[in-house]
């Protein structure tokens, strides 16, 4: 007996479409909002910082000497744009049994929501306080290589960094990585009731040594090549999936960077590449398509001997070289301490979609665009306020 009956077996589709698991923001916790009113419209705010009066001995009958008063000027500017265009075909739009349209515009606001966060996770870069390995005995500059005998000592690290500033003890948080949270769960042996209640913020975990502890994905990794000497031809560097190939003549291969008759000269082409990776120059061939997209929420540093590759939202990097001798120093997270509203956030435009036929192109369906602009600004007191604590990540 040899029936066949498959054909009689549809496939059946289900009513709901599989979540899209995406990170956790935290910003709408723990930034500042407070200019907001001021630029509704407009390109900047001013807020200025002044000068610390000293408070002197005084003789009798003998004169004081006027203290020079000073301010310095200190701007937020509206200078950040993200933006999502997708398009559906009329015809999708008339057979999907689900709503494409509602679907990938849900999901394009939720992906807008975790570039602004990114951006504002960043800011661990204009923390005045760091902590690292040096405050823990170890290495100054290195990112400390946490375990559950040394988390504790983490937060009083930040704590007195944060007290030596004259930072309030009132609001402090902490955003953390998935890999910190896990050893401070294990640290406090999986008891929920020492990290305190969690509450319905974003991302909160509760509290720890007088933090309110926030898990985020969404932190930025970074790594610093040091090049033995001028790259050879064919040489490469790969970040986070993405090589850049060092050639002696320019050619058109996405991702080539001019070597140049100094090692400065070269690693100022792969840092001006990386920082702007959607444009050819006489000195480097912009990326393909997709790895703009994934290179454009990079920033390079030059340290003229060095580069130094910060990864927004990746929370830890990869990197390689072919050449054996060249020097990645230990990839570094930076998680980000401080108090609350000390990161000035304005959102000018929120998160909304605009919609359009696409039949004046002479095609049918809806195109589908959505756009924020913002500005995030650590102004002079918010600095002091911050810390950024680094970690080794060799072991994520």
């Amino acid at each position: 007996m040899a029936n066949s009956l498959t054909a009689y077996s549809p496939l059946m589709w289900s009513k709901v479409v599989s979540r899209l698991l995406q990170k956790q923001t935290v910003f709408r916790s723990v930034a500042s909002f407070s200019e907001s009113d001021s630029l509704k419209y407009g390109v900047s705010v001013d807020r200025p910082y002044r000068t610390e009066l000293v408070a002197e001995n005084y003789s009798k009958l003998t004169a004081l000497t006027a203290q020079d008063l000073a301010s310095t000027s200190d701007k937020l500017t509206i200078n950040k744009q993200k933006a999502i265009y997708f398009a559906i075909d009329a015809i999708d739009e008339t057979q999907n049994l689900h709503d494409s349209l509602a679907i990938y515009s849900k999901d394009a606001a939720k992906t807008l929501a975790i570039a602004q966060d990114a951006e504002f996770l960043y800011e661990a870069f204009s923390a005045s306080n760091t902590v690292d390995a040096s405050d823990l005995g170890g290495t100054a500059g290195t990112g400390v290589t946490l375990s559950t005998s040394n988390v504790d000592s983490v937060f009083s690290a930040a704590n007195r960094k944060l007290d030596v500033a004259n930072a309030e003890r009132e609001g402090r948080f902490a955003a953390i990585s998935p890999q910190f949270l896990q050893v401070l769960w294990e640290r406090v042996a999986g008891k929920a009731s020492v990290l305190g209640d969690k509450t319905a913020e974003f991302a909160s975990q509760g509290s720890y040594a007088g933090f309110d502890l926030y898990m985020t994905n969404n932190l930025t990794g970074s790594a610093r090549w040091t090049p033995a000497n001028n790259p050879s031809n064919n040489d490469t560097v790969t970040i986070n999936g993405i090589t850049f190939t060092f050639v002696t003549s320019i050619g058109t291969t996405a991702g080539n960077v001019l070597i140049a008759g100094t090692t400065a000269g070269t690693l100022t082409n792969l840092v001006t590449l990386i920082n702007a990776p959607d444009t050819t120059t006489a000195n480097g061939v912009a990326l393909s398509a997709a790895n703009i997209r994934t290179a454009q929420k990079w920033v390079a540093v030059d340290g003229t001997t060095y580069i130094e590759a910060r990864a927004k939202g990746a929370s830890y990097m990869t990197v390689s070289g072919s050449d054996a001798s060249d020097v990645w120093s230990v990839p570094t997270q930076h998680n980000l301490f401080g108090v609350k509203g000390s990161v000035d956030m304005v959102i000018q435009k929120e998160i909304t979609a605009d919609t359009d036929k696409l039949i004046s192109g002479g095609k049918f369906g809806m195109g589908v665009g959505l756009l924020t602009v913002f500005g995030i600004k650590t102004f002079n007191r918010g600095a002091s306020e911050n810390v950024d604590v680094k970690l080794d990540t060799t072991s994520f």
